[in-house]
């Protein structure tokens, strides 16, 4: 089994941020045994004792030897054993490339000053090592970055970190709240939609609250005038509290409508923060440019806008820096460096030109890819560091598919596949990454085929590199899945889904979200079977979780009722069916108003229990409802429109030939 070794190496002032490190590390490290990883903090009791006994400090400086990252952390002090500590993995990196170096700085507070050798020590890093430092505010941005780094020592990239309903996590283990990491909270644009979240959604509250009161109050008079129809006064009395309601209701959906809509933005917002603080963070004991180091400081302090400024003169200058590289007769060293940071700021400038939400979304992309294309040109045209060419096609490539840019996307994928066949040969976790991004491009297109050819090959390298019971493999066997399903091939569906939770059971537990979507992958499969008993096991245990984990008015548990309605309508359970899709149709019509295309589906379905039970005249008044909601939202032109048509037709022929 495989072990990261981590020294972290500070003065006692931090005592109580090593501390919490340990704590964190120590839940690391059950998340990773499971991937076939050990983590191991090099840990003493008494820090004070080893100042006073030099053969205990050439103990520790040996640990340092062994040591696979080196995390150095300063506040306002810079002691001379941590110092050397420092020295002694900058020499250790230098004949071994390990251990990786990472230096945290800890923000001051107003009636705080830095001493001396600190301010000395910090313009040594910069000016001689060219390395660069990081701030942080808090514990949790703390830790982030050490469990970033960590990903990076393990894989090459922080790709199993994402950020879940404003929470940065790794396999479910909540790490940091995005609320508490500077870049985030500190940014006037996630400030700004923060606020305007919450006075929406205390605004639609309030006004739901209303709502509810009205309702009740016109059921009351409803049952008064349904007891005595002809009293003038009850039917006055109702069409008042009606006209009220539908007031009320005119009132609330364009609010509700642009809350999920606002909700949309912020989390794609905080996704875009957030991969550009990954790429910040592979950065971290890199050389990097003056330049590169103003916009990492503007970035991590909330400024994304302003790193961006920074970085805009990186683009003119890297045309002429190539330029001149291809003209020269003699390539120097200088010149070589020079291309390749300007390489290295390019890739940076993609991230935080993503992240700089002034500019429209439609020119972000297009600027985007263009400098992509600049940076990969750039770096095929020098002897650019292989390993860092291979992540920035992955980068490339990740983003061209999530923008719909398929042709393009093929074209990276394949030069990728090439890079990390002649690197890594056919056998690494990079190759198998670079098989399972071009598969998943095919799998975009519809072309089913070539997408199970290289997902077959990244399971190939999983079972074999990571094994059988890790999670990446886990995902190999749904993504096979999932094409076999497309395919319809439904046993084959079978197998794979069941054996990629199966893994995910015994590796992320029964409660996990990815869990919980193998549940449901497996209820769409025994559906599409006809197995509805056992598509309704699946479905009801995916529903568990989504309830415990998102909560019983989550849009995701929203759909689980829906999936189980449609299961007990094909068992002929009428009356069961109507139950689990008017929940569904409640937490649609609370969360996401009533006029979302989510609603329309769960009123088109409740018609369609309706209509097999029977019950024409209410069929008729669900389909309409979802009619008028598709046809408003989505045009009259939209498949969902001319679903709900079909059913409308087919109902009125159903009912003239009973009539």
């Amino acid at each position: 089994m495989k072990t990261i070794k981590i020294f972290v190496a500070s003065s006692e002032e931090l005592d109580t941020d090593r501390i919490v490190l340990g704590n964190l590390v120590r839940r690391l490290d059950d998340i990773y045994e499971k991937r076939g990883i050990r983590i191991k903090l090099f840990e003493w009791e008494d820090y004070d004792a080893a100042f006073n006994d030099r053969r205990k400090q050439d103990e520790y400086n040996d640990y340092v030897r062994q040591s696979d990252v080196f995390i150095a952390l300063f506040h306002k002090k810079a002691g001379q054993f941590t110092i050397e500590e420092f020295d002694v993995a900058t020499e250790e990196f230098k004949k071994h490339v390990s251990p990786k170096i990472y230096t945290y700085c800890k923000n001051l507070k107003p009636d705080e000053v830095e001493s001396p050798e600190l301010i000395e020590f910090k313009k040594r890093i910069v000016e001689e090592l060219g390395y660069y430092w990081c701030r942080y505010d808090n514990r949790e941005s703390l830790q982030l970055h050490i469990v970033m780094q960590l990903q990076l020592v393990e894989n090459g990239q922080a790709d199993t970190i994402k950020v879940e309903d404003g929470n940065v996590t790794i396999d479910g283990l909540r790490i940091a709240p995005m609320d508490k990491l500077q870049f985030a909270a500190a940014n006037e644009d996630y400030i700004k939609i923060q606020q305007e979240l919450r006075e929406l959604r205390d605004e639609i509250d309030e006004m739901q609250l209303e709502l509810e009161k009205k309702q009740q109050k016109l059921e009351k008079k409803k049952a008064k005038l349904e007891k005595d129809p002809d009293d003038e006064d009850y039917q006055e009395e109702y069409q008042e509290v009606s006209e009220e309601v539908e007031k009320l209701v005119d009132r609330l959906q364009p609010k509700l409508n642009k809350y999920n809509h606002l909700k949309e933005e912020f989390a794609e917002f905080q996704n875009l923060l957030f991969n550009t603080a990954k790429r910040v963070a592979r950065l971290q004991g890199e050389r990097v440019t003056e330049r590169m180091r103003r916009a990492m400081d503007a970035f991590n302090e909330g400024k994304v806008r302003e790193a961006n400024i920074i970085l805009d003169e990186a683009e003119a200058d890297a045309r002429r820096n190539l330029e001149d590289y291809k003209q020269s007769k003699e390539i120097t060293e200088l010149k070589r460096q020079t291309v390749i940071s300007s390489i290295e700021e390019l890739v940076l400038k993609t991230s935080t030109i993503m992240a700089d939400s002034t500019l429209p979304i439609e020119e972000r992309i297009a600027r985007t890819e263009k400098i992509y294309a600049q940076a990969d040109e750039m770096a095929a045209e020098t002897d650019y560091d292989r390993e860092k060419y291979v992540q920035l096609l992955l980068d490339y490539a990740e983003f061209l598919q999530k923008y719909a840019l398929y042709p393009r996307a093929l074209q990276v994928c394949e030069r990728l596949i090439k890079m990390c066949e002649e690197l890594y040969g056919t056998d690494h976790e990079k190759t198998a990454t670079s098989y399972n991004d071009i598969g998943s491009v095919f799998d975009s297109m519809g072309d089913y085929p070539k997408a199970f050819e290289y997902y077959q090959k990244d399971l190939a390298i999983c079972e074999k590199v990571l094994g059988e019971e890790h999670p990446d493999t886990a995902t190999s066997y749904s993504n096979i899945g999932l094409v076999f399903d497309a395919m319809g091939d439904y046993p084959k569906a079978l197998e794979y889904c069941q054996k990629a939770l199966a893994i995910q059971e015994r590796v992320l537990g029964e409660e996990h979200p990815d869990t919980a979507t193998s549940y449901s992958n497996i209820g769409l499969v025994f559906d599409a079977m006809g197995d509805y008993p056992k598509a309704l096991e699946y479905y009801q245990k995916a529903l568990a979780i989504y309830e415990k984990v998102l909560g019983e008015e989550h849009p995701d548990t929203a759909t689980s009722y829906s999936n189980i309605g449609c299961i007990l309508g094909e068992m002929g359970d009428y009356p069961k069916a109507l139950e689990f899709y008017q929940k569904a149709l409640t937490i649609c019509e609370k969360v996401l108003g009533e006029e979302h295309p989510s609603t329309a589906t769960s009123y088109n379905n409740i018609g369609l229990v309706f209509d097999s039970m029977g019950d024409y005249p209410k069929a008729l008044e669900y389909y309409q409802k979802a009619l008028a909601i598709f046809e408003k939202v989505l045009g009259e032109e939209h498949p969902n429109t001319a679903t709900v048509r079909d059913n409308i037709r087919a109902t009125h022929r159903a009912m003239g030939e009973l009539s």
